[in-house]
């Protein structure tokens, strides 16, 4: 199967389910975008356990300030859902040559962390996010050299006739759905606009309820490295 062969699959489909497979109304550039809009819908949507393919890490990132902006991740395209698509933050201080996680704080519990036996450290390295930034505790000021490591989820890459999707095949279903409800609302047709939508997320909750996250200290839904 040739790159694209899979997003052209799903452009035929689309069409077919817009009662439209001569493209008379939607062309391929319409049902591509629309396609490109609900696999963005669906990523939003569902949980992120159910995204595992857009997962990325970027290594050497300069943190000696403390802090790192997300809308500076950009090997896979930036962050997925901001904040909340950082998965795991590591440190590296002074060039020691290999990292080491970090646990996340959640912001309202960062006065907690004054606390003697709490408080970040060189041997207890902490990190919160706040608005566009990942701050970086560990028990002391600037750092003539510090890299991060952050692990995260990507935004996936705009589809093509020459480049797939990157979510699963098992969420092509829901992105179909959120396609069609785009196209139909750009045809006027509010209530097959409505059903379409209704559907994909009458799936994505059905997925969203079969994921139990662990049984953690932390902000639920987040995943913490302990």
């Amino acid at each position: 199967m040739a790159a694209g062969d899979i997003t052209d699959a799903l452009v035929d489909e689309l069409g077919i389910r817009l009662e439209d497979a001569s493209e008379s109304n939607f062309t391929e550039t319409t049902k591509l975008l629309a396609l490109n809009r609900g696999q963005i819908q669906c990523c939003h949507f569902l949980h992120s356990a159910y995204l595992t393919e857009l997962e990325a890490v970027e290594t050497d990132l300069d943190i000696s300030g403390g802090s790192y902006s997300i809308s500076s991740l950009d090997s896979s395209n930036g962050a997925l859902k901001g904040g909340e698509g950082i998965i795991a933050v590591a440190f590296d201080l002074d060039d020691a040559g290999s990292y080491t996680f970090a646990t996340q704080v959640d912001l309202k519990n960062i006065k907690r962390t004054e606390n003697t036996y709490l408080a970040d450290s060189l041997t207890n390295f902490l990190y919160y996010i706040h608005g566009n930034t990942i701050y970086c505790l560990w028990g002391g000021d600037t750092k003539a050299s510090a890299d991060g490591q952050i692990f995260y989820l990507s935004i996936p890459a705009t589809m093509t006739t020459d480049v797939d999707p990157e979510i699963n095949s098992g969420l092509h279903e829901i992105m179909l759905l959120f396609a069609e409800a785009i196209c139909w609302a750009m045809d006027g047709q509010i209530d097959r606009r409505t059903k379409a939508m209704e559907s994909a997320l009458a799936q994505v909750e059905v997925l969203n309820k079969k994921y139990t996250p662990a049984d953690n200290i932390g902000t639920k839904g987040r995943i913490r490295v302990e």
